[in-house]
């Protein structure tokens, strides 16, 4: 494997870490809307439809934000 290929790697695989963190904080809300969200978000990038995926990563990072705020 390439210095470039292990690079991005360890990249993939610490924002995947950082991912979990996250999703480990949300309520059981946050989390059942994000389960429905994320296949929503894949089929339009495999649909080449980047408006739609833009979309639907602003709801992800609203509800990741409304997560934060309302964490005790």
């Amino acid at each position: 494997m390439s210095t470039a290929q292990t690079a991005s790697s360890d990249t993939i695989h610490d924002e995947l870490n950082e991912f979990r963190r996250h999703l480990r904080t949300l309520g059981p809300v946050q989390r059942r809307i994000l389960s429905v969200l994320m296949p929503q978000l894949i089929a339009l990038e495999e649909a080449g439809d980047a408006d739609g995926a833009l979309n639907i990563i602003e709801e992800v990072k609203a509800i990741l934000w409304e997560g934060r705020r309302t964490r005790h």
